[in-house]
């Protein structure tokens, strides 16, 4: 048993930190976790190869980073929907990238703007940039921002307009802020699809998805293509739809799985 002033493991604290780290965002990356920890990054990669040993951490390809995998529920408090459908929507993703070679991508909500957490670029060949990673993409501008602004309860919705207006200079902007929101919502829910095209980097447009784990929306799922390729977008729709239903069936399959787990 210990006591106060007790000297401390401090692999084990450093571990417990990394976990710690890397349960706040589906992926990251050793630059981020030293930066974080202030540890040497070769020290950083030892403790995850310990905790991948250990079936608490995966690797997601050279480039990707690293991620928690479902021993983490284990541990009882800090573990939530996200990591589950993130395990399945990385594998989705990647299958859905192989087939259309186009980079798919998922983004989680942080405040007023979506940022992507996961994406499939380093396996793509038609990938329009070198990573998006961590990129924060507007609430009315984006795909991925447009797809959840759209189909988030309408007591979110008001949230973040209300978060949106926050920038506004004058009542008169704030009221154009709302007026725009609620014709993206409109268009958006039209479509079925949060999409991005026009002005806004006009050599690619994308197409974007709710992703939810049940009833709750836990991120978006899109995918990104050049504008001027000959592209079947109905067909690409009819893709992205099919991935988004097959990550979240196998997301709540994953969850009864704990869920039928014997307590240790």
């Amino acid at each position: 048993m210990t006591t106060t002033g007790q000297k401390t493991v401090r692999a084990v604290e450093r571990a417990l930190k990394i976990l710690e780290l890397m349960n706040r965002a589906p992926v990251v990356k050793v630059q981020y976790l030293a930066e974080q920890t202030d540890l040497p990054a070769p020290t950083v990669v030892r403790l995850l190869e310990t905790l991948m040993g250990a079936g608490y951490v995966q690797k997601l390809g050279r480039q990707a980073g690293y991620s928690v995998t479902d021993q983490v529920a284990k541990l009882g408090a800090g573990y939530h929907g996200l990591p589950q459908v993130f395990d399945v929507v990385r594998k989705e993703a990647e299958a859905l990238t192989r087939r259309t070679l186009w980079p798919a991508a998922l983004a989680t909500l942080d405040v007023d703007a979506l940022v992507i957490r996961f994406s499939t670029i380093p396996m793509s060949p038609l990938a329009h940039y070198g990573s998006t990673i961590n990129r924060r993409m507007s609430l009315l501008d984006f795909a991925h921002g447009r797809a959840y602004l759209a189909f988030c309860s309408a007591e979110e919705r008001r949230h973040l307009v209300a978060l949106l207006q926050q920038s506004a200079s004058s009542a008169e902007e704030a009221t154009a802020i709302a007026q725009r929101a609620e014709s993206v919502v409109a268009l958006t829910r039209a479509s079925g699809f949060g999409e991005r095209s026009g002005s806004n980097q006009p050599d690619t447009h994308s197409l974007a998805l709710p992703l939810r784990m049940g009833s709750k929306l836990v991120g978006t799922l899109g995918i990104t293509y050049f504008a001027r390729a000959n592209v079947d977008v109905a067909a690409l729709k009819k893709q992205l739809r099919a991935t988004v239903t097959a990550c979240e069936k196998g997301a709540l399959a994953n969850a009864r799985q704990l869920d039928e787990q014997p307590a240790a």
